[in-house]
């Protein structure tokens, strides 16, 4: 390959904030939120022009899920805050906590019909929720300045620079150009594990089948349009449906989902294969008659990239264990009774003192990784890592100096279910 050396030059150091976390999609959110509750100094640096990531510009307006499929709630803290707030607006759909658990087979088909029953027979009602990803953004910006985290969209995470082992400096680059920032603790919620990768960091990858959701209204709902997983799902708005587009048999393969030229393809395929089904909802399925297509997803659906080789691997029996040092648990959405504790060490590598992980790229296998990929986990692994960002504080920003016995009875106390033993 052709290289080309690009020349030394001093950039502008634009600020020293105690935590840097990267990446506002859900888990960026909670874990800016509970570092700049605990009092730290939060700036929370995102690419984008929206925060919320798939949860709102990916159209995956879904939580799945809270609960462990048999009635109990495993996912509470800042993802239960939000749902309430949802709740207050209106912009919020779920089964009261009477039905969770239920097998009825009434009860399940009506909540199919949003979308928040998967996984294969016996099916039951879930804790899981429906909602409006614009509300969720609004509400995001209100708790994120309640808070006083420096909120940054526009910026790109390009570069990390580390220094006996430590990261030193982030370098960002938006339209002022290349500047850098030289936090304490950096907690990497990129969802691609970007900052993992720039560090030099182990971690695992695997090409996926991505996804293009989109909306359409004016759609008179009828409770029989929807089949088996749905052709679509009913949204908190009215004559609105989204329709889950992409994956197998939609998407023309997988994909590189780090590689610019494979999304490009991928975002042009979709989106010709979604026109096309929406012009077939309208001519072939009743209430659909006079119905258009509303938006796309703002962002291709990735689900799955980088994930980290930390401190510990989360594996698909681990479910049958508790962990001493667990900061958060969460329940399975397509497979009823497996909850995970996940431990600490899922969220740290031995190879950095000063960064957390969180969201769907901490270290888990494959398998686990569908359980810790989805929104109220990425939520409750990032309030344990925000909370953590902030009791390393206390040690130079040394991550493995937490006293995660304190650290469990903080985010506790704050109403997160951290699971665990001792």
């Amino acid at each position: 390959m052709e290289v080309w050396r690009e020349p030394a030059r001093e950039l502008p150091v634009i600020g020293r904030p105690d935590i840097l976390v990267v990446g506002a999609g859900s888990a960026g959110i909670a874990a800016a939120l509970a570092a700049a509750r605990r009092g730290g100094e939060v700036w929370l640096v995102e690419r984008l022009s929206y925060v919320g990531g798939l949860a709102t510009g990916g159209l995956i307006n879904l939580l799945l899920t809270l609960d462990d499929g048999e009635g109990n709630q495993v996912v509470a803290g800042l993802c239960q805050e939000i749902v309430e707030a949802l709740d207050r607006q209106g912009e919020a759909v779920h089964p009261p906590a009477e039905e969770w658990g239920s097998v009825d087979t009434t009860a399940v088909d009506a909540w199919r019909r949003w979308g928040l029953i998967w996984g294969p027979p016996p099916e039951a009602v879930r804790y899981s929720v429906a909602f409006d990803p614009e509300a969720f953004i609004d509400i995001s910006y209100r708790l994120l300045d309640e808070a006083g985290v420096k909120l940054r969209l526009h910026s790109w995470c390009t570069a990390v620079h580390t220094r006996q082992g430590r990261i030193e400096a982030v370098v960002l680059e938006s339209k002022a150009g290349r500047e850098v920032v030289m936090p304490e603790v950096v907690v990497d919620t990129s969802g691609d594990g970007d900052l993992v990768a720039m560090a030099g960091v182990p971690h695992e990858q695997v090409p996926v089948l991505p996804y293009l959701w989109f909306r359409m209204g004016g759609v008179e709902v009828r409770d029989e349009g929807a089949g088996p997983h749905g052709l679509y799902f009913r949204t908190t708005g009215a004559g609105r449906v989204l329709v889950p587009w992409g994956g197998p048999g939609m998407a023309e393969a997988k994909i590189d989902p780090l590689d610019p030229d494979a999304l490009s393809r991928a975002e042009v395929q979709l989106r010709s294969g979604a026109r096309r089904e929406a012009d077939r909802l309208i001519a072939e399925v009743p209430g659909f008659e006079h119905a258009w297509l509303d938006d796309f997803t703002k962002q291709i659906g990735i689900t799955e990239s980088r994930r980290l080789v930390g401190d510990y691997r989360l594996e698909k029996d681990d479910h049958k264990r508790t962990f001493p040092d667990s900061v958060a648990r969460t329940g399975h959405w397509t497979v009823r009774g497996v909850t995970y504790d996940i431990p600490y060490r899922c969220l740290t590598t031995p190879l950095l003192s000063n960064l957390v992980v969180a969201g769907r790229c901490i270290s888990a296998s494959r398998y686990v990784h569908q359980a810790t990929k989805e929104i109220p986990a990425a939520m409750a692994t990032g309030e344990a890592a925000g909370a953590a960002a902030v009791h390393a504080l206390n040690s130079r920003g040394d991550v493995h100096a937490v006293d995660v016995a304190g650290l469990r009875s903080d985010l506790a106390a704050a109403g997160a279910d951290v699971g665990g033993s001792g």
